[in-house]
């Protein structure tokens, strides 16, 4: 889809703890009814109080996939705030802020946007008895300077604020109010972008990754989740605790990601479908787990939500590190498959995709992606579930398994994969062990069997690129494009706008995204690279890790890289930055 120019930009920060997610919350979700596009995302130090936490919004008539370096409004609650991203106000732009409270600081790129300054505080305690309504009031003036239908945002509050009273509820319309009226009447004539409401639209879903995948998931039939929360994947759980009754799912909370990863090969094992969601840290204690279900083919999935590392890192910022890591956990060669989605509608095709590619294929499907993908919100159309169908691949029935007169679980098969049975049905003996074993399942440490079985194993690989079941890689703009971005992830959109404004330079760019991790299709990769003009490699990580696996895997070399590792997600700009054109 194309991005559309018009953009508003908002920007709210303060402190840790100062209602920043809700009042962005409330943001998104009006102009979201409104019937326009919006994308947020936060960023927050890993500190419980404190520090500058921030939270952008963006809002457009066509799709979003990333924010912008430069603001509009900024709600400052503190004068850090006004500090850190004064310098990026656009012309004509605004500072909001409680003018007996935060402490204008003395930095002259200030003096381009108009100061805001209203007893925010003074105003909530005096009339509506309460100091905790002064960032509904903030809200209030953003309405009131756009000229925005201020019913919508109302009519928002109870989504945000939904268990509270009817009394609280209306404490926050009065608030909004307030807000609105006083910006109406004061600066709302100067302020230059006007958003008109088209409609009080509800037909569009405002979601991030995480939340996305998971519906995936839960259309693909998932039924046991074992996790142990680590940012940035947390909400993975949460998601899934909170519709589990209503889907028929067992949610564990368990005591670390050991357990997880060991409850959701019981469930497999069992025949259900199962998933956990982790980070790299988390990821690194699952490891033997991938190996241990890699070895006695059962069907699990993992939902790997990428941050800076090593260790803990950077645990509240964004990296596409842990490529590397992914594809190569397990002892040995596993047999697994890693889906790369690169966009919040990919988070949910790969998260049901996962879900039938390890049943069908009997092993770990692992879907990573990077924090900005998986905790920023997208404004997009309601998933159309026509088509999507269950595929449990070759589970027998009862009656089919009393057709086999010594039924053998890891049976050899030209496609490596084994007709298989749920544990307890009659005939379907099951021996389950972290050893070499045969195809009965017994330990045998015979050298040829240990060669057959492996090439039974990883021929189920070959046999899922043949099948076409992995995502391909993909063009996307110009064929004949005078720059390529190859990349992975949500650098994705980010890429695409940047193509876009290249487009209006007179530049002619396009984007190869990378889909699927491993097996990499290295057939499909060259096929498009030896086409490009000029391949830009572009990922967030130091190492450039996919470029080294395309190397690896094709031979072909990346002579221009764009890489960004400090924590912070990719931006346009940053891409044309380090563009020479």
């Amino acid at each position: 889809m194309k991005i559309n120019k018009m953009n508003l930009n908002i920007l709210v920060g303060g402190a840790a703890g100062s209602g920043i997610e809700k009042s962005g919350r409330l943001i998104s979700l009006a102009f979201v009814r409104g019937d326009y596009y919006v994308f947020s995302n936060i960023e927050h130090m890993s500190q419980i109080r404190g520090g500058n936490n921030f939270l952008r919004i963006r809002v457009s008539e066509g799709f979003l996939q990333s924010h912008l370096e430069i603001s509009d409004i900024v709600i400052a609650l503190d004068s850090k705030t006004i500090e850190e991203h004064g310098c990026s106000i656009n012309e004509g732009g605004v500072i909001i802020y409680d003018e007996d409270v935060v402490k204008l600081p003395k930095i002259t790129c200030v003096k381009k946007a108009v100061l805001i300054g209203v007893p925010l505080r003074k105003l909530a305690i005096e009339k509506l008895g309460n100091s905790l309504f002064e960032n509904m009031i903030a809200l209030g003036i953003v309405f009131g300077l756009t000229d925005y239908n201020l019913s919508i945002p109302k009519s928002a509050l109870k989504d945000v604020f939904g268990a509270k009273s009817a009394e609280i509820i209306l404490a926050n319309e009065k608030a909004l109010q307030i807000g609105y009226d006083i910006a109406k009447e004061k600066w709302a004539k100067d302020f230059p972008k006007k958003v008109a409401a088209k409609k009080n639209s509800e037909n569009r879903m405002f979601l991030c990754g995480n939340d996305a995948a998971c519906i995936g998931a839960v259309k693909g039939g998932v039924k046991f989740v074992g996790e142990y929360p680590m940012t940035p994947s947390s909400s993975v759980l949460h998601f899934m605790a909170k519709w589990a009754k209503e889907y028929g799912i067992v949610v564990k909370h368990t005591e670390d990601e050991i357990a997880a990863v060991n409850s959701i090969i019981g469930a497999g094992f069992a025949g259900a479908r199962s998933l956990t969601g982790t980070a790299g840290g988390g990821f690194a204690l699952m490891t033997e787990g991938v190996g241990l279900a890699a070895m006695n083919e059962v069907p699990i999935v993992i939902f790997e939500v990428m941050r800076p590392g090593p260790a803990t890192g950077q645990p509240t910022r964004t990296a596409a590190s842990d490529l590397r890591q992914v594809i190569h956990a397990g002892q040995d060669d596993v047999n697994k498959i890693v889906l790369l989605p690169g966009d919040v509608n990919e988070c949910f095709e790969f998260g049901f995709l996962a879900m039938n590619l390890a049943e069908k294929y009997q092993l770990p499907v692992i879907v990573a992606y990077d924090k900005y993908l998986g905790e920023s919100n997208y404004t997009t159309a309601p998933y159309d579930f026509k088509g999507m169908k269950i595929d449990r691949g070759k589970l027998l029935s009862q009656k089919e398994l009393e057709k086999i007169p010594d039924y053998k679980r890891y049976l050899r098969t030209a496609d490596g994969i084994s007709p298989r049975v749920i544990p307890s049905m009659t005939g379907g003996i099951h021996r389950a062990t972290s050893d070499e074993h045969n195809e009965h399942g017994e330990i045998f440490e015979e050298g040829e069997n240990r060669k057959l079985m492996t090439e039974k194993r990883m021929k189920k690989l070959e046999t899922a690129i043949k099948n076409n079941d992995l995502p391909k890689p993909e063009l996307i703009g110009d064929v004949y494009a005078d720059i390529t971005f190859v990349t992975w992830n949500s650098a994705k959109g980010v890429c695409i706008e940047a193509c876009e404004i290249l487009a209006d330079r007179k530049v002619k760019a396009n984007v190869l995204q990378i889909k699927t991790g491993y097996p990499f299709l290295a057939k499909e990769t060259l096929e498009i690279l030896k086409k490009c003009k000029r391949p830009i490699i572009v990922e967030q990580n130091f190492d450039s890790q996919m470029g080294g696996l395309v190397t690896e895997k094709t031979g072909f070399i990346f002579e221009e890289k764009i890489l960004r590792y400090d924590g912070r997600p990719f931006t346009a700009q940053f891409i044309l930055n380090n563009v020479k054109v």
